[in-house]
């Protein structure tokens, strides 16, 4: 890849391009799922050619992300699986409880809380996921295609949602076919095509459901 990248607390990046164009790997390389293999890599402070492992593990704690097929355990409910990540990092659900319920209720999924997973349709899955990606915290959120395979009203919807993100300082990166999306909110939109960012362009919310 011929990359230079840089994401800021606060702003919203917007990456787009053809299929195969490297979208997935160069999310896989923000969420330290791939190593860089050369040149300078740092995510959330953390210089990924020098750090050592703690480092990096400390670093994907403060990273969420949000899959293109989101994986669940499906009989669990929505709550229950929002959770899980404040689960594993040892928390007792007396402690998250109100914070889970918050999120649940912010990506308008407040009446399904209780519901198996399974039950829900795309659309509310892919907010299940934002939930779950959003509820330790992180300060960088990562959606890899989050909108395939929805009508463009949800496709607007979701990434409203990861937009709103930026207002409480994190940085948002969203990699999506769909162009047409990015004047859901005020971003920064990157091209990539054969591996190679263009330098890109701020647009403003043409859409005013994006300051509802």
């Amino acid at each position: 890849m011929g990359i230079d990248f840089e994401a800021r607390a606060g702003e919203v990046n917007f990456i787009t391009g053809p299929a195969a164009a490297g979208k997935t790997t160069f999310t896989h390389l923000l969420r330290l799922a791939l190593p860089p293999r050369s040149g300078r890599s740092v995510i959330l402070g953390v210089d990924l050619m020098r750090a050592r492992a703690r480092e990096i593990a400390d670093a994907k704690r403060r990273v969420g992300y949000v899959a293109e097929n989101p994986v669940f355990i499906e009989q669990w409910s929505t709550f229950d699986n929002v959770a899980m990540p404040l689960r594993m990092l040892g928390q007792k659900p007396r402690d998250y409880a109100e914070d889970v319920r918050e999120l649940v209720e912010f990506v308008g999924l407040g009446g399904a809380a209780e519901l198996p997973v399974e039950k829900l349709s795309g659309a509310e899955r892919r907010r299940a996921a934002i939930a779950r990606a959003l509820a330790a915290k992180p300060n960088l959120i990562l959606a890899d295609d989050p909108t395939a395979g929805m009508s463009p009203a949800d496709g607007r919807r979701i990434v409203r949602l990861l937009s709103e993100m930026r207002r409480v300082g994190a940085g948002v990166v969203i990699a999506s076919q769909d162009d047409t999306l990015c004047d859901v909110s005020p971003m920064w939109v990157w091209r990539i095509d054969r591996g190679r960012l263009s330098q890109p362009e701020q647009t403003e919310a043409a859409d005013a459901e994006a300051y509802e």
